[in-house]
């Protein structure tokens, strides 16, 4: 097996698109709510290549990387939350979008 380019991390807060930290992060060491730290931008410093190609770092929220680990095995329900206890107490809900078949699109259409 190959190794993938990609490093993805799981972390408290409220996680902005460039993977910087809003607010939630009082509890980890050092001032991670800084605008001068960015973790997946110094990962990538850290870590420029895997093997022949350039690292992805992705940053997402640990409650929402949690419930997303997941979804394989929540397919029954109508939805489901998760709560992560660690540096503070988070959490998640989701809920499964139902997939119409072809006969449903059919009637709704019709219906239109």
């Amino acid at each position: 097996m190959k190794l993938a380019p990609f490093i993805g991390v799981a972390c408290p807060g409220l996680i902005r698109e460039d993977g910087s930290i809003e607010t939630g992060a009082q509890n980890l060491p050092g001032n991670w709510e800084s605008s001068q730290f960015n973790l997946p931008a110094n990962l990538i410093e850290a870590i420029p290549q895997i093997g022949a190609h350039d690292t992805a770092v992705v940053m997402h929220n640990d409650g929402v990387v949690q419930g997303l680990s997941e979804v394989p095995f929540m397919q029954d329900v109508g939805s489901w939350g998760v709560l992560t206890i660690g540096t503070g107490v988070g959490n998640a809900h989701f809920i499964n979008r139902r997939k119409e078949t072809g006969a449903a699109r059919g009637k709704k259409a019709n219906r239109e």
